[in-house]
């Protein structure tokens, strides 16, 4: 198949995000959020723990309950199939950008009929700061896109045909939605509204049946599993207790409400500054000032569904920047949308000639081959947490796998080392110091008058921790 010009921009856009997060994303370590999300894939995977009652470790998170069970189900058929890898939970993640990636294209082309020139929207939402460093890390949110995006999508398809059939859809992926994050993903129950109230592409009779249809299949299922499936019933009373009514209680992770909203349009800088740049460079060549207005009202409309996505965060002071993850690929098409006439006029009157397309179309293939070789180069290397890493892999040598060792209170928040010793060996810490175990794993010199009295010191070389053995044990 010979390759067209629009073919190297999806390329060079494809291959640029590769290589900005495959050092991430091949090495070893991960951001602790992801870290547990694969544990508990895995365990799932091999028998430990179930769909509704998802197991992390014997000690901690014996049946995890906070977050909804769905992209854990959908990971473990990955390990399943693929076996245990780190890089299982990696190429999850990675597929999970693709279809979101695919998506939006889709959408695009359902706005303006040109799949060539999806490639910009792409752009877009891959230089928004925090969705590189998602796909590197298995966030829930990265499931949760391709729900929020189908959802739209098959929104978007009802204006042709089939309306209710699509309708129903939207509101069925939802519920998927729902049950990957939770409440987050409802923002989109908005979406017929600002379609109405921006676009007028439905009446108000139609747009209040669209919402209730909607709103109704994301929740009926619920209904339906909550008093048909005693362990679904529990796994989300469980959530609510948890996560829910006990962040809006208790947690606070931030100084105040609007700190959700600084996260926010501090991510999206880098593609406001290219958009100010295509603004810029349309003014220079003084394309028609028509073209500033002609997209507008459906950009805004992408804006109000986006900001629909944001400011509910505000009820909590439970606030982290990946929470709103989903709300970018929606803001990538509202931006690329608005700028699309400006910049089919600067491709018009800017002069392109063969020479200038033969040095896109090498620079193209050098960044294709230089992101497949950093990518391959990452295989077996260690990025982050490298002496926490160290320390769980000799820990596990030692002690062997699916085992339960005792641990010193102060090592109890250590979360990342509870994710790691779990994901290489299936190893649980437990701080409770009534439960007697072989091993014992300190900290400084806590516990030190027990420790002396029952266990011996392993000679292993750890920064920060000190492995025992109980006294008489070989």
């Amino acid at each position: 198949m010979k390759l067209e010009k629009h073919h190297y921009c999806y390329l060079f856009v494809i291959f640029l995000f590769l290589g900005i997060v495959s050092v991430e994303l091949f090495s070893d370590g991960m951001f602790m959020d992801g870290l547990f999300y694969a544990d508990i894939s895995r365990n799932m995977a091999e028998g430990l723990g179930t769909f509704w009652k998802p197991h992390f470790t014997n000690c901690v998170g014996n049946e995890f309950y906070g977050h909804p069970p769905l992209a854990f189900g959908l990971q473990s058929i990955f390990f399943k199939l693929l076996g245990d890898s780190i890089y299982i939970e990696r190429f999850y993640s990675l597929l999970t950008y693709i279809i979101v990636g695919y998506l939006i294209v889709l959408i695009w082309a359902k706005l303006t009929r040109d799949k060539k020139n999806g490639w910009i929207p792409l752009f877009l939402w891959l230089s928004t700061s925090g969705v590189t460093w998602a796909a590197a890390n298995n966030m829930l949110e990265n499931t949760m896109s391709v729900f929020v995006c189908l959802s739209i999508f098959f929104y978007l398809n009802s204006f042709d045909k089939r309306r209710f059939l699509w309708v129903i859809l939207s509101g069925l992926t939802l519920f998927l939605g729902l049950l990957t994050k939770g409440f987050v993903c409802l923002y989109i129950w908005s979406v017929p509204f600002f379609i109405w109230v921006f676009m007028r592409k439905i009446s108000l009779p139609k747009m209040i049946a669209d919402t209730v249809i909607v709103v109704a299949f994301t929740i009926l299922p619920v209904i339906l599993l909550f008093f048909i499936v005693p362990d679904a019933q529990n796994n989300m009373l469980n959530y609510l207790n948890e996560q829910i009514i006990g962040s809006i209680q208790n947690t606070r992770t931030v100084n105040s409400r609007f700190a959700i909203i600084g996260g926010f349009f501090g991510n999206i800088i880098t593609p406001l500054i290219v958009g100010l740049i295509i603004l810029a460079v349309a003014l220079k060549k003084k394309v028609q000032k028509s073209l500033f207005k002609e997209n507008l009202r459906e950009s805004l409309m992408f804006f109000a569904i986006v900001l629909s996505g944001v400011l509910p965060i505000m009820i909590s002071m439970k606030q982290r920047y990946f929470y709103i993850l989903t709300v970018y690929p929606l803001f990538s098409i509202g931006l690329a949308y608005y700028l699309y006439p400006m910049i089919k006029s600067i491709f018009s009157i800017v002069e392109i000639n063969k020479k200038k397309i033969v040095i896109f179309k090498v620079l193209t293939v050098i960044i294709v081959l230089a992101s497949t070789i950093l990518s391959i180069s990452q295989v077996n290397k260690v990025g982050r947490d490298k002496d926490m890493i160290f320390a769980s892999k000799a820990i596990i040598e030692v002690v062997g796998k699916n085992t339960t060792i005792n641990i010193c209170s102060e090592i109890a928040s250590h979360w990342s080392l509870h994710g790691y010793l779990s994901r290489y060996g299936n190893v649980s810490l437990d701080k409770n110091q009534n439960h007697i175990c072989q091993y014992y794993l300190s900290l400084g010199d806590c516990n030190k008058n027990r420790i002396k009295k029952e266990y011996n010191l392993l000679p292993i070389k750890m920064k920060r921790y000190k492995l025992y053995r109980m006294k008489g044990i070989k």
